[in-house]
């Protein structure tokens, strides 16, 4: 981690899910961990809220599409 105590990270958008919740725990562990002084508390706040809001975009993105194809498969067997 950089010695600045705060996480530098890519564009959310640019980022597989995986790696975004990666780096989203590494902020919480960051945050929860050590002494960082306020400006840097809130730079990794707003860091983690961007990927926290893509991660819950594609987890969104996800539930549609698997209910688009489960809606979708004429074969589909109702248990």
């Amino acid at each position: 981690m950089p010695s600045d105590d705060s996480i530098i990270f890519e564009n959310p958008n640019e980022l597989k899910f995986e790696d975004a919740v990666t780096q989203l725990n590494q902020i919480v562990d960051l945050m929860e961990s050590s002494d960082v002084d306020l400006d840097k508390m809130i730079k990794n706040y707003q860091q983690g809220l961007s990927l926290l809001k893509f991660c819950q975009k594609k987890i969104q993105e996800a539930e549609f599409k698997f209910t688009e194809l489960n809606s979708s498969d004429p074969e589909q067997v109702e248990n």
